[in-house]
């Protein structure tokens, strides 16, 4: 199954560890992970600004993760999914690879619930599917 990992996911689970640490694991584990630039580039920078990880720590941790991922090259086309524009790209990037869901701890993207036949679900969620 392929999974997109919102950026709050990745960065609870390098931060804080815990359910999105084991939501990780388990979709780099079972399924595949389809990742974007646009995401990379958002959680590194949440991660260097608000928690004072660097680049260089930023960039290893990711590295395991993203080894066998899916990456997807954006192009900003798909719009109006989500009620806060930004995370569009999430949609976009799970169209774009084909995956079956999306795993999201923002209200905004857990709201849309399903799009074209994408799941969009909770770490928890995830973890007992």
């Amino acid at each position: 199954m392929i999974v997109v990992l919102d950026s709050g996911i990745w960065i609870s689970g390098f931060h804080f560890g815990g359910i999105p640490l084991a939501a990780l694991d388990q979709a780099f584990i079972y399924d595949h992970i389809a990742i974007c630039e646009e995401i990379i580039t958002e959680v590194s920078t949440i991660m260097v600004s608000k928690f004072g990880w660097t680049e260089r720590d930023v960039h290893s941790a990711l590295r395991s993760y993203l080894a066998g991922a899916k990456h997807v090259t954006m192009k900003g086309d798909l719009t109006g999914v989500c009620r806060d524009p930004k995370d569009d790209m999430l949609f976009e990037c799970a169209v774009r690879a084909k995956a079956e869901i999306i795993v999201s701890g923002d209200k905004d993207v857990l709201e849309v619930g399903e799009y074209r036949g994408i799941r969009v679900i909770t770490a928890r969620q995830y973890l007992t599917k």
